[in-house]
């Protein structure tokens, strides 16, 4: 019986030590974390914090540009978009960006295009959510997230949340799951 709880122990702290990246080929989407698996954030009023517009699991080994338009349902604002690529010449309007690389970014995995500082700004924390979508104007017909590769061929990507929200700050599901107080010392003693 020992046993079986330490192996039960043992798996719980295994499976929560993984990221888990979208599995699906070519997927644009907004996360919190650097690697690619939190498109949720809790964040105290008038507070900064960074979210990573990313591409995952590309097909291609460079890309060239993309187009994504974004909107923000809640009382937050952009302060700054830094570009990962530093050849960028981006052409659209805040949160409609256009983005031509002068020189290609090698993909990876997760494959970073831009860090955008959101804040906060609800006093009454409540959600916060930001919508991808196509540009205006779009490339393609209809307007929906596009990367360019080599050749200047155009690809419609998939998003990490089709349906509601592609990211969230202060969402119901957002909130830091609750731990109980025991320690492993503690449910060892009982098999003592």
């Amino acid at each position: 019986m020992k046993k079986l709880v330490v192996l039960f122990m043992a798996m719980m702290i295994a499976t929560s030590a993984f990221a888990i990246v979208d599995p699906d080929d070519n997927m644009m989407g907004f996360y919190f974390d650097t690697e690619a698996d939190n498109p949720c954030a809790t964040v105290p009023a008038f507070t900064t914090v960074p979210m990573y517009l990313v591409m995952t699991n590309m097909t291609s080994d460079a890309l060239y540009g993309f187009e994504v338009g974004y909107t923000i349902e809640g009382n937050a604002m952009v302060l700054s978009t830094e570009f990962d690529n530093p050849s960028i010449i981006d052409v659209g309007q805040p949160g409609n960006h256009i983005v031509g690389f002068g020189s290609p970014t090698m993909t990876a995995p997760v494959t970073f295009l831009a860090t955008l500082s959101v804040m906060n700004m609800d006093a009454a924390l409540g959600t916060i959510g930001f919508t991808m979508h196509g540009t205006n104007p779009s490339s393609m017909d209809p307007a929906y997230p596009v990367i360019l590769l080599a050749g200047g061929e155009l690809l419609s990507v998939g998003l990490s949340a089709e349906n509601g929200y592609g990211a969230e700050i202060n969402g119901a599901e957002c909130g830091v799951v609750a731990t109980d107080d025991v320690s492993f010392d503690g449910i060892k003693s009982l098999y003592r």
